[in-house]
């Protein structure tokens, strides 16, 4: 079969829903993992701005760990948006966990925390961060938490 100009979106899309897939997989099987944990960034400058947010926020060991914990620590969200290097209006900005609201235009929603902690629980856990700089620019990156089986098995053996 040829792939002509009709069918190659098709072949696009089925090659990226294949990829997608795969990578998911791997992070679901990193070591000592035991959740998968999608990080959503939306309204930042730029595509490049939204993506290095959402890789600081996947990166941070004290957010891994705090969803391993089941623990919705907004501020370490917070803190690691603000440590990205891209433009953030922390007075504008929102921080939702499972779609529920723990941070919007600097204040806390402290009261929210026992449902996102219920989400936090989960195998699959959302994070949505809002930078509030008005850009439109959206990524998504996924990672996994951070256990102590992780350290535990990168603790026993030599390299």
């Amino acid at each position: 079969m040829e792939i002509d100009e009709d069918l190659y979106p098709a072949l696009v899309a089925g090659l990226y829903e294949v990829s997608r897939e795969l990578a998911l997989g791997i992070v679901r099987g990193g070591e000592g993992a035991t959740k998968l944990i999608t990080i959503a960034v939306r309204d930042a400058r730029s595509v490049a701005d939204a993506r290095r947010v959402a890789k600081t926020i996947a990166n941070s060991p004290l957010v891994k760990t705090a969803v391993h914990g089941a623990d919705p620590n907004w501020g370490r969200i917070v803190a690691a948006a603000g440590r990205s290097g891209a433009a953030f209006e922390v007075d504008r900005a929102t921080v939702r966990v499972g779609g529920i609201l723990l941070f919007e235009n600097g204040l806390p929603h402290d009261g929210n925390a026992p449902q996102a902690a219920e989400h936090m629980k989960q195998t699959n856990v959302s994070i949505d961060v809002q930078l509030g700089t008005g850009g439109g620019g959206d990524a998504t990156v996924w990672t996994c938490d951070l256990s102590a089986e992780y350290v535990k098995i990168n603790g026993e053996y030599r390299t």
